[in-house]
C-alpha cells in the first residue's frame, strides 16, 4: 500500500519519527494498528448521575460562590 503526502507532511512525519525514537515507516505502521483497535475508540463514557433537586429547583453559581451578584 502506498501513501502520499506533501513535503511539509513528510518533514513532519520525519520530525515525529525523530522524537519518538524510531523511523517513519514505523510509526505510521504503530498509528495504523492503533486505530485498528477499536475497542480504545468505542468504549462507552461514564454514565453521569442525575440528581433530583425536588423543590429547591437547579443550583446556580451564585448559590455556590460569593464572587457572584
Amino acid at each position: 500500500m502506498e501513501v502520499h503526502v506533501t513535503t511539509e507532511q513528510e518533514t513532519q512525519l520525519a520530525q515525529l519519527a525523530t522524537k519518538a525514537g524510531t523511523d517513519a515507516e514505523q510509526l505510521v505502521k504503530d498509528t495504523i494498528l492503533l486505530i485498528e483497535d477499536e475497542t480504545c475508540f468505542r468504549r462507552p463514557g461514564p454514565e453521569l448521575l442525575v440528581w433530583d433537586l425536588g423543590a429547591i429547583g437547579s443550583l446556580h453559581r451564585r448559590d455556590l460562590y460569593d464572587d457572584v451578584r
